[in-house]
Parts: C-alpha cells; structure tokens; sequence
C-alpha cells in the first residue's frame, strides 16, 4: 500500500483521493486469456473492488500514430473502460482519450483531447461503444489530432483537433502543448471501477473484462 498517488497504478476509483496509491499486483485482473488477448478484469471481493491497467513505457511523440484492437465486454453499471494517451510530465500535462465508456449512466462515451491536466481546456466527440471489437486509432502530426473507428484506407477522421489551440474555459488563452518540443505521450489501456467515471460500483456485476488483441505504434 502506497501513502502517496501513483497515477498508473490505481484503476479502481483513481479520481478520488480515498483510493489514491491503492494497488495491486495480481493475474487476477491483468493476464492472457491464452487466445492472443490481454484481459483486464473488474472483480469484487466483499466490499473491495479491483480493475486492470496497463501501461507502455515507450514514449512517442509528433508523428505517431496509435491503435488498439479492443472489445468491451464491461458495458455494464460502475465500469469505467478507456484506452488513452499521457504524459506525465510536471508542468506539460496532456492527455488524449482514444476512447472511453462511462458506467455512471449519464455521461455519453466518447474521444477527448485535454490540453491541461485541470479539465478546463478540452475538446470531446461522442461516440456510441459496443460489445463487438473494434480498431480506435489516432494520428498525431503537426496539424493536430485525428480519430479513426475501424480505419481504412481513404477513410475520414470522425473526429479531428486543429493544432490552433483549445480553449480554456476560464481563462482567455487557448492551449496546444502537443506541438511542445520534445513533448512525448505514452499509451494506457484500463479497466477502472468506481469513480466520476464508472459511478457507484456496487450497482455492476462481476466479473466484467476489457479484451485487447494487439496495440501498434508507427
């Protein structure tokens, strides 16, 4: 048990400071499932729950693009499924969510680029998530960012963010660090419980199980 935050180590409630460093090592929510896919797995134990994330600990930066081969079979009340981009970096905070899906039963599933770590400068597309697998990737270039379901040849982006910046909502500045020097972004892939996101987790019924066949960077 932790005494301090780790931020990629707490997929159960990790917005809230009472479940902040709390985590654990165990195949029993993060293993092969000896068909090719990852599995990241939602459990309760009494009145404790445990998700799954992973992490990777390349870094890539303008240029790359990412995607994940993902099923959610986690659709389910309390879960809180997300496949996104971080960077953790004191001061040139960012983050890009591929995709997520909200359990609290009000909020719609969609991508988000956030643009400081405050969430007050964003920008969010909806987008309706189901149970069968899907490819969600995102080229990061110069010009911004653009977000492809199921990608093909020739294909639109669904969603796209100019590099003009994002505007604060409570300041009158719009803010870009993607296209900071040397600014790099890692992948996570996670199962969290709880949380704004997930809401009440005893109202879920467990197991549920995020599914990834591949991840690839170029």
């Amino acid at each position: 048990m932790s005494s301090h935050r780790t931020p990629i180590r707490n997929p159960v409630g990790f917005d809230q400071p009472q479940f902040w460093g709390q985590y654990r090592d165990s195949r029993q929510n993060v293993f092969l499932d000896g068909n090719s896919n990852l599995v990241l797995r939602a459990t309760r134990d009494g009145n404790s729950y445990f998700g799954g994330l992973v992490h990777g600990l390349w870094r890539g930066g303008i240029g790359t693009t990412w995607e994940a081969r993902i099923k959610f079979n986690c659709l389910a009340p309390g879960m809180w499924p997300a496949w996104w981009l971080s960077n953790d970096d004191p001061g040139r905070s960012g983050e890009v969510d591929l995709i997520e899906w909200y359990g609290n039963g009000t909020w719609p599933s969609g991508t988000t680029v956030h643009a400081n770590p405050d969430g007050t400068a964003f920008e969010t597309c909806p987008i309706g998530v189901d149970d069968g697998w899907h490819n969600w990737r995102v080229t990061w270039n110069p010009s911004g960012m653009y977000f492809w379901l199921d990608y093909a040849d020739g294909m639109q982006p669904y969603f796209t963010v100019a590099a003009t910046g994002i505007e604060n909502l409570d300041e009158p500045i719009r803010e870009w660090p993607f296209n900071d020097p040397d600014y790099t972004m890692f992948p996570v892939l996670n199962l969290a419980v709880g949380g704004s996101g997930g809401g009440d987790p005893a109202a879920g019924i467990y197991p549920q199980e995020m599914l990834v066949d591949w991840v690839r960077v170029f």
